[in-house]
C-alpha cells in the first residue's frame, strides 16, 4: 500500500512506474492466496478480494481500463459478500442488483409470509402493505422461537443466494471481456439466470398472488406455453401441484396452437436465463401461436371468445377445465386472467378421467388413520377436487412389464395410504376405517400378534422385538424405561376384537393386515451396477462379447439396506412409497413446470431416504414416469433440477437395463444439448445409454466431452452420481477414438490437443477405473502429434501406469508397453534416463522381471518394442558380463530381424534399433540417418528435417549445441548401447542386418542401411573386441554393392561412412583393393557431397596393390587467350577465385564456377609487369610485386579486389611473400630484402641469388642458385643452411620453386640423378621423398592428393602426395605459372603465349 500511495503522490514518471511494479508484485502475492485458509486469523478470500480491488486502482493509474475492470470482477468472484457490502457497494448496486430481481422477489415473499404470521389481524392487510410500520420492538420480543428461526434462515439464504449469483455474473462478465470471436474456439458466453432458493412445498401460501410467488415470467425459450382456463361455467378441475396457482373469475379462454409461433412478451423481452454453467438450455419442442389470439390484460396472448380448442393440441373428447376460485379479503370486481405454465407440447391429452389428488402432497411419516382431522381433510378434498385430466407422453417402445407397472401405481393407491386414493376408498375410509387401537403405531398395520408392554402401549410383536434388538430399552411412544427383558404374552382380548372386526370388514382386513412377505420389485436387480465400456483398440473389440457381465467396482452400490424380516424398515419404506406416489402423478400429469420441478426434487430426496428400495424403484421405472423426467430435462432451466433428474434416471438405468429401451434418440439429443450447454452430469446418462459411434459423431460431442474433462467438477454431497461425469466423458471420448477410423481418430485427438486437455488427462490417470481409457486417449494424442510426449512426460506420475501394467491383461500390458516406450523416446538423454529409472524403481513388483515374463509370451508385433524397453532399463548401469534381461532383449530383436516372412515385424525391429541410438527429434523421429549424413558433411537432410519440424532458431541451436551434461550422457549412452549390440553372441546382429540389406523392400533396405552404418561407425570407435572381422565379412560387400548400384545419393553417402570406418582395418583394405578401380570413379563423383570420400580415395590410391596410374583420371577443360595483356606471369587460386597477373601490369580476377573461368574484374594499378602474387592462408589480403618497384596491398572481396596500400621498395620485385608487419622479396641481386610497412628496408645476408621463397610462421625458406635452401629466422634475422644438394660438374643447378603444405616442404629445381624435386619434413629437416623425373622442374603446385610439377620441356608431371609415385603426365607448352585448388578438382596453368588452361581432375 505504501508503494501504491507513493506512486499516486509522485510526479516523476519513472519513479511512479517503478513503485507501481513493486506494488503489483506484492498485491499479486496476496491475490493468489489459498481462499480456503487463513493468514494471521484473517480469511484469505477477504485478503485476496482486497488485493484485487487495489490492483484495479493500480491498473487504472496505468490507464489500462480493461485490466482494471477484470480485477474488479475478480474481486466480486473471490469474495462477493464483502465486495458488495464493504468494498464496492455502489458498483454492485449498479452492475449486479438489476439482475437479482427474482431473488429480491423471493425474499419479499418469504418475509411477507413470516410477517403475516406475526402481525395480528393480518387477514385485513393488503399484499402491498408496508410491514415496516408493524415490525416494531414489541413485535420482535413477541416472536416465537420457530418464527425467529425462520426469519434468520431466510436472511441467511437470501445473502447466500446474492453472493452465489454475484459470483456467477462476475465470471460471466469476465468471460465476455476475454472472449475474442476471431480466435476463440470456445462457445460464446451465455448470460446466467439468477434463481432464488427453492421454497419448500408446504410453505408456499395459497393466499399470496402469483406475481409475488413466482417472480419474473419465464423466457419464451423455456419451452412452456400459457394455457388460460376455461370460463367459469365450464367443468371445474384441479391439478395436482407443488404450488397451486390461484385465479380469479375467467372470462376468456385461450390455447396455444403448435403450428404458429411463440408470442412476443413485451414486458420481459430482456430477460435471459442462467444457472451456473447451463446457458440457454432450449426445450426440444417448439410451440407456435394460432392466428385467432389476441393480447390479454396481463400481456399474454388470448384466444378469441367462442373459439374451439386447437385440434392440433386437444382431443374433442377432452372436457374443459377451470381453476378453482381463491377469494381475497379485497375484491376489485374484475376477473383476472392467470396463465399456467404447461409442459411440452408433445404431451397428448387422454380422455381418461382419474380422480385428482390433494394439492401439495407432503411426505407422510406417521400413517395412523383414525384422526378426526384427517377425516375432515379427506372429505374437504373430495368436494374441492373433482376431476383431473391425465396427460400421457406416448411411448411406442414401452413393453408389457412397464405397462403393468404403470397400472400398479397409477391406478388406485395403496389402501394403507389414508390421504391418497380412489374415491371409492376415500368414501369407505370415512365409514369403515379400523379403530386406532387396532393399528400398530410402528408398522401402521392392523395387529397380527399384539403385545401390551408395562407402559400400557400395544405393539406388533415382530416390530417391538426388532425395536429391542436394535439396543433400545425404552417404550417407543412414552420413552419410559422397560424393566422386563422379555416380551409379555399376546394380548388375546385385543386379538379377538380384531378378528371380529376383520370378519365384518373382510375387504379392508386383507389390505390393512400385516404382510407376511416383503414387497418385491418388478424385475429390479439385487445389486445396482452398470456396465463399463472397455476402451480398447479396434482389434480388441472382439473380446467384449460378454462384456455385459463385466461390471467395474466403481459402479457397485449398496443394495437395499433393509432386511426382508425388518418390519420397522419395511414400514418406513411403505411410508415412502405411499408418499412418493402423488409426486410421481404430478410429474406425469401436471402442466406446471414449477410443480414438476418441485416433484423431481422431492422424489430424489425420498429415493435417497429409501436407499434405492426395489419397491420405490418399481414406482419410478415405468415408461410414463421416465418420460416425465425426460420432459423436465427438456424444459427446465434450473441446474439443480436438471442435475437431480439426471441423477434419478442414472440410478434407474443402472438398476434396470429396461429403462434404456424407453429412452429414444430424441432423448439422447436432449441430453446432448444439455451437455453442450454446460451440464456436466449429462455425460453420465449419455454413457449409460450406450450410444453408438455414429450417434456420438452426429451430435459432435467430443469437444464438449473434452471441456467436461478439463473442468473442475466437484461431487455434490446431496447427489452422488453413479459415476463421476469426468469418468463418463473419458469413456465416451475413448469410445469415439476406438470405433472411429484413422482419420476421425486423428481429428478427434487433435481436438484434445488443441484445448490443452493433456494435463487434465494425465491427472485422471490417478483414477483406477478410467486409467485404461485415459492411457488410450493419450496414446492417440501421441500418434496424432508426437511432440505432446514431452508435456506428458513432464507431468505424469508413472506409478498408475506401472500398476496398470502389473495388474492388466495381455492387451492392457501391450498398451502400457507402447505408452512407456513413447515416453522414453525423447531428445534429451538425461530426461530419458530419469524416466527409465522411475520405471525401473517404482512399483511393488520388479518391472524388469514383469517385462521379461511378458516378452516371452507377448504378441509378435509387440516383441521388438518390449525388448527395446527392457534393454534400455538394463543399460541404466554399466553393462555387466552377464544379464538375462539384456540377452533376452537383444536376442528378441535379432530374431525379429530374421523373420523374412513378417516384413512389418522386421521394420518394427529396425525402428526400435534406430531409436536406441539416442539420436531423436523433439517429435520422437529418429535422427540417426540425418546425424550420420551430417558427419559426412552432407547437411541437406538435417536442414530439411529442421524445416519440416518448424523449429525456431533457438531450438535448432539447442539441438546442435547441447549442454555439457547432456552431451556426456548422450555419448555414454550411444557407446553403451552400441557395445552390447555389437558384442552379443560375437556379432550375430551383423548377420541379421546382412539379410535385411538383401531384402527387396526399399523401405526396409534404407532403414537397415542407416542402422548398419551407425553400428559399423560405432564399432570402429570402440575398443576392438574381435568383432570387426565378423562385421567385415557380413557387411563389407553389401556396402560396396550399395555404393556402386544405388541411385540414391544419401544411400551412397551412408555407404561411404561405413567404408571410411573399414579402411582402418588392414584386412578390409586388402578386400577393398580388388574394388579400387571401379570404386574410385564413383567416389570421385561423390567427392563434393561428402568429406569422407577424400580419405577413401587417398587410401585406395596409396594401396600397394593398386596401380595409381590406373586410378588417375583427368580431362582437358577450358583454355582462355589473354595474350592481349601479354604474358601471364603468376596464377593464384584462393576462395573460389583465380587471380592472374600479366606483363602489361594488369591483374585479373576470375570465377571458377562450373569448372571454367569467368572474368569478374580487371584492374591495372601497376605501371609495369606484375611478376608475383601472394595471399596468406588465413587472410583476406593479397600482395602483388611488380617491375615498377612497388608492392601493392589488396583487400579480397566477393565482388573482386581493392587496392588499399602502395609501397615503393626502390627495386624490382621478382618473388614475394609477406605477413602483417613485413614484406619479403628478392630482386636481381643476391640476398632477400625485408620491407617494413612503415617504409624501412633491410637485407638478409644471403650470398647466393634467390630464385624462390616460402614462409611458415617465423621461418623463411629461400631456394638459391647453389642448389641449396637457406632457412631464415625472422625474429633473429639470421640464416642457416636447411639443405645443400650435390652439384653437377657442368651446368648451373638451382632451386626454382618452393611450396609448404601440411608441415612438408616441397622443392623443385634442377634434375640430378633422375630426381628434380624433393620433399622435406620441416620438423626434422629430413628428406622423406623424391620426385622422379628427368626434366628440371620450374614450377610446383600441391593439393591434398597430388603434386604437380611443370618442367622445362613443357610437360606437367603428376605424383602421389602420399607415396611420391608418378602417376601421369600432362603435355602443354612453356609454362610460366601453375596453380591447383586444395580439393584437387582443378589444375590451372599459364603459358608464355598468354594462354590460361584448366584440367578437370575429377
Amino acid at each position: 500500500m505504501d508503494a501504491l500511495e507513493e506512486a499516486i503522490n509522485t510526479s516523476n514518471l519513472e519513479t511512479k512506474m517503478a513503485r507501481l511494479d513493486h506494488a503489483e508484485k506484492m498485491l499479486q502475492v496476496c491475490a493468489m492466496l489459498n481462499s480456503t485458509e487463513k493468514t494471521a486469523g484473517v480469511p484469505n478470500f477477504y485478503l485476496s478480494a482486497w488485493a484485487h480491488l487495489n490492483l484495479s486502482y493500480l491498473w487504472k493509474l496505468r490507464n489500462n481500463a480493461k485490466n482494471a475492470v477484470l480485477h474488479v470482477l475478480e474481486m466480486f468472484s473471490v469474495d462477493p459478500f464483502f465486495s458488495r457490502i464493504d468494498f464496492a457497494p455502489d458498483i454492485w448496486k449498479t452492475l449486479f442488483l438489476p439482475h437479482m430481481s427474482s431473488i429480491v422477489g423471493w425474499y419479499s415473499e418469504g418475509r411477507h409470509r413470516i410477517m403475516m404470521d406475526m402481525i395480528p389481524d393480518s387477514a385485513d392487510l393488503s399484499f402491498t402493505a408496508d410491514f415496516d410500520q408493524y415490525f416494531n420492538e414489541s413485535l420482535v420480543f413477541s416472536m416465537r422461537p420457530d418464527q425467529a428461526e425462520k426469519l434468520k434462515n431466510l436472511e441467511k439464504d437470501y445473502g447466500q443466494s446474492l453472493d452465489e449469483n454475484t459470483r456467477n455474473y462476475a465470471n460471466y462478465f469476465k468471460d465476455c471481456m476475454n472472449y475474442d470471436p476471431a480466435t476463440s474456439k470456445k462457445a460464446i458466453p451465455m448470460l446466467p439466470i439468477a434463481e432464488p432458493p427453492m421454497t419448500p412445498l408446504h410453505e408456499v401460501s395459497q393466499k399470496i398472488p402469483d406475481y409475488v410467488r413466482f417472480g419474473p415470467i419465464l423466457p419464451k425459450s423455456a419451452g412452456f406455453s400459457p394455457v388460460l382456463k376455461a370460463n367459469k361455467n365450464a367443468i371445474e378441475a384441479s391439478s395436482l401441484s407443488a404450488t397451486r396457482i390461484a385465479s380469479e373469475n375467467l372470462e376468456d379462454s385461450a390455447a396455444w396452437d403448435i403450428q404458429e409461433g411463440i408470442p412476443e412478451e413485451t414486458d420481459e423481452s430482456d430477460y435471459e436465463p442462467e444457472e451456473d454453467r447451463v446457458h440457454n438450455i432450449e426445450s426440444i419442442p417448439t410451440v407456435k401461436m394460432s392466428k385467432d389470439y389476441k393480447t390479454g390484460p396481463n400481456g399474454h396472448m388470448l384466444k378469441e371468445k367462442n373459439q374451439s380448442l386447437s385440434p392440433q393440441m386437444f382431443s374433442p373428447a377432452i372436457s374443459r377445465r377451470t381453476s378453482p376460485k381463491v377469494s381475497s379479503s379485497k375484491q376489485d370486481g374484475n376477473d383476472k386472467v392467470t396463465s399456467i405454465l404447461t409442459l411440452r407440447a408433445t404431451r397428448t391429452l387422454d380422455n381418461k378421467i382419474i380422480t385428482s389428488l390433494p394439492t401439495s402432497p407432503p411426505v407422510y411419516h406417521d400413517l395412523s388413520t383414525s384422526s378426526a382431522d384427517t377425516d375432515y381433510e379427506s372429505r374437504e378434498q373430495q368436494e374441492s377436487v373433482k376431476k383431473k385430466v391425465n396427460h400421457e407422453r406416448s411411448s411406442s417402445n414401452a413393453n408389457t412389464k412397464s405397462q403393468a407397472s404403470e397400472k400398479w401405481y397409477l391406478g388406485e393407491y395403496d389402501s394403507r395410504s389414508p390421504n391418497f386414493g380412489s374415491p371409492q376408498y376415500s368414501e369407505r375410509s370415512t365409514q369403515s376405517r379400523p379403530p386406532k387401537d387396532f393399528v400398530c403405531p410402528i408398522t401402521s398395520h392392523v395387529f397380527s400378534d399384539p403385545v401390551t408392554l408395562e407402559t400400557g402401549q400395544t405393539y406388533e410383536r415382530k416390530a417391538i422385538e426388532e425395536w429391542m434388538k436394535r439396543g433400545n430399552t425404552t417404550c417407543p411412544i412414552t420413552r419410559q424405561s422397560l424393566s422386563a427383558n422379555e416380551l409379555p404374552k399376546t394380548n388375546y382380548v385385543l386379538k379377538r376384537l380384531i378378528t371380529s372386526w376383520k370378519e365384518q370388514h373382510a375387504d379392508l382386513s386383507q389390505e390393512l393386515s400385516y404382510p407376511t412377505t416383503p414387497r418385491s420389485s418388478h424385475g429390479s436387480p439385487s445389486s445396482r451396477q452398470i456396465q463399463s465400456r472397455t476402451s480398447n483398440l479396434s482389434d480388441h473389440k472382439d473380446s467384449n462379447d460378454d462384456s455385459s457381465n463385466h461390471r467395474p467396482n466403481r459402479f457397485m452400490q449398496a443394495t437395499v439396506a433393509t432386511s426382508p424380516t425388518s418390519v420397522i424398515s419395511q414400514a418406513a419404506i411403505e411410508a415412502i412409497i405411499s408418499g412418493i406416489k402423488p409426486f410421481i402423478t404430478c410429474l406425469c400429469t401436471s402442466e406446471d413446470l414449477k410443480e414438476c420441478e418441485a416433484a423431481v426434487l422431492t422424489i430424489s430426496r425420498m429415493w435417497k431416504e429409501s436407499n434405492a428400495d426395489p419397491g420405490v424403484h418399481a414406482c419410478l421405472s415405468t415408461s410414463k414416469t421416465v418420460n416425465g423426467f425426460i420432459d423436465v430435462l427438456s424444459a427446465s432451466l434450473s441446474r439443480e433440477v436438471l442435475r437431480t433428474t439426471v441423477y434419478i434416471l442414472s440410478e434407474l438405468l443402472v438398476a434396470e437395463e429396461r429403462i434404456r429401451d424407453i429412452l429414444t434418440n430424441v432423448d439422447l439429443e436432449c441430453l446432448a444439448a444439455l451437455l453442450k450447454n454446460g451440464l456436466d452430469e449429462a455425460a453420465v446418462l449419455i454413457y449409460l445409454l450406450k450410444p453408438t459411434f455414429s450417434q456420438l459423431s452426429d451430435f459432435n460431442l467430443v469437444p464438449y466431452l473434452i471441456q467436461n474433462i478439463c473442468s473442475k467438477y466437484e461431487d455434490s454431497k446431496d447427489l452422488e452420481m453413479v459415476m463421476n461425469p469426468k469418468d463418463a466423458a473419458i469413456e465416451l471420448v475413448a469410445q469415439v477414438l476406438t470405433e472411429g477410423d484413422e482419420n476421425s481418430r486423428s481429428s478427434n485427438a487433435m481436438n484434445v490437443l488443441s484445448v490443452n486437455a493433456v494435463p487434465s488427462l494425465v491427472i485422471c490417470l490417478d483414477k483406477v477405473d478410467t486409467r485404461q481409457s485415459v492411457m488410450f486417449i493419450l496414446l492417440c494424442c501421441i500418434h496424432a502429434d508426437r511432440s505432446c510426449r514431452h508435456i506428458i512426460a513432464t507431468r505424469i506420475d508413472l506409478c498408475p501406469v506401472l500398476e496398470l501394467f502389473h495388474a492388466g491383461d495381455e492387451y492392457v500390458r501391450g498398451m502400457c508397453i507402447e505408452f512407456l516406450w513413447e515416453l522414453v523416446q525423447l531428445n534429451r538423454r538425461t530426461f530419458c534416463n530419469q524416466i527409465l529409472q522411475i520405471i525401473k524403481d517404482e512399483g511393488a513388483f520388479s518391472t524388469m522381471h514383469t517385462l521379461l515374463v511378458y516378452l516371452q509370451s507377448a504378441p509378435m508385433e509387440q516383441q521388438p518394442v518390449t525388448a527395446s524397453l527392457l534393454l534400455q532399463l538394463d543399460l541404466l548401469v554399466e553393462p555387466r558380463k552377464m544379464s538375462i534381461y539384456r540377452e533376452e532383449a537383444i536376442e528378441t530383436l535379432i530374431e525379429s530381424l530374421q523373420k523374412k516372412d513378417f516384413p512389418n515385424l522386421q521394420l518394427t525391429a529396425l525402428d526400435a534399433l534406430s531409436s536406441l541410438s539416442g539420436h531423436l527429434s523433439a517429435s520422437g523421429t529418429s535422427l540417426t540417418e540425418a546425424w550420420l549424413l551430417k558427419l559426412a558433411g552432407f547437411d541437406q537432410p538435417y536442414e530439411d528435417f529442421v524445416n519440416k519440424e518448424n523449429l525456431e532458431v533457438n531450438e535448432k541451436e539447442l539441438m546442435e549445441k547441447t549442454d555439457k551434461e547432456e552431451e556426456i550422457a548422450a555419448n555414454s549412452w550411444e557407446k553403451r548401447i552400441a557395445f552390447v549390440l555389437c558384442n552379443h553372441e560375437k556379432g550375430r546382429i551383423f548377420n541379421a542386418l546382412e539379410e535385411c540389406l538383401k531384402s527387396n523392400s526399399i523401405d526396409m533396405t534404407k532403414k537397415c542401411l542407416a542402422t548398419a552404418t551407425w553400428l559399423i561407425y560405432m564399432l570402429y570407435n570402440l575398443p576392438d573386441t574381435g568383432i570387426r572381422g565378423v562385421a567385415r565379412k557380413a557387411l563389407l560387400d553389401q556396402f560396396i554393392y550399395i555404393l556402386q548400384s544405388s541411385k540414391n545419393l544419401e544411400e551412397k553417402i551412408l555407404a561411404t561412412i561405413a567404408l571410411r570406418s573399414f579402411i582402418s582395418d588392414p584386412d578390409a583394405l586388402r578386400e577393398l583393393g580388388g574394388y579400387a578401380k571401379c570404386m574410385y570413379k564413383t567416389l570421385k563423383k561423390l567427392k563434393r557431397s561428402s568429406v569422407v570420400v577424400s580419405d577413401i580415395m587417398k587410401t585406395l590410391m596409396n594401396l600397394p596393390s593398386v596401380n595409381a596410374a590406373d586410378l588417375w583420371c583427368s580431362s582437358e577443360g577450358f583454355e582462355l587467350d589473354t595474350s592481349m595483356n601479354g604474358e601471364v606471369l603468376s596464377l593464384l587460386n584462393i576462395k573460389g577465385r583465380v587471380i592472374s597477373s600479366h606483363s602489361d601490369g594488369t591483374i585479373k580476377v576470375w570465377d571458377t564456377g562450373k569448372k571454367s573461368l569467368r572474368l569478374i574484374q580487371e584492374v591495372r594499378e601497376h605501371a609495369k609487369a606484375v611478376t608475383c602474387l601472394y595471399a596468406p592462408p588465413s587472410s583476406d589480403k593479397l600482395y602483388s610485386g611488380s617491375l615498377d618497384k612497388t608492392i601493392r596491398v589488396w583487400v579480397i572481396k566477393p565482388e573482386g579486389i581493392h587496392c588499399v596500400q602502395a609501397h615503393d621498395v626502390k627495386e624490382v620485385v621478382l618473388g614475394l611473400t609477406a605477413d602483417a608487419n613485413f614484406a619479403y622479396f628478392f630482386s636481381q641481386g643476391a640476398g632477400v630484402k625485408v620491407y617494413g610497412w612503415s617504409g624501412v628496408i633491410k637485407n638478409i645476408g644471403i650470398k647466393q641469388t634467390v630464385k624462390s621463397l616460402a614462409m611458415n610462421g617465423n621461418k623463411l625458406y629461400c631456394g638459391c642458385n647453389g642448389f641449396n635452401i637457406q632457412e631464415v629466422d625472422l625474429r633473429e634475422n639470421t640464416s642457416t643452411t636447411f639443405y645443400s644438394g650435390a652439384r653437377k660438374l657442368l651446368g648451373k643447378q638451382s632451386i626454382n620453386s618452393l611450396h609448404i603444405q601440411d608441415n612438408l616442404l616441397f622443392m623443385g629445381g634442377t634434375s640430378i640423378d633422375g630426381a628434380a624435386g624433393k620433399v622435406f619434413s620441416l620438423s626434422s629437416r629430413a628428406v622423406i621423398g623424391s620426385l622422379q623425373t628427368g626434366f628440371d622442374i620450374q614450377l610446383l603446385a600441391v593439393n591434398n592428393d597430388f603434386i604437380f610439377g611443370a618442367t622445362k620441356s613443357g610437360i606437367i608431371e603428376v605424383w602421389l602426395k602420399e607415396r611420391f609415385t608418378r602417376v601421369a603426365s600432362i603435355k602443354n607448352a612453356k609454362f610460366t605459372s601453375l596453380a591447383s585448388d586444395a580439393d584437387g578438382e582443378m589444375l590451372f596453368a599459364a603459358s608464355s603465349d598468354g594462354r590460361i588452361q584448366g584440367w578437370d581432375l575429377d
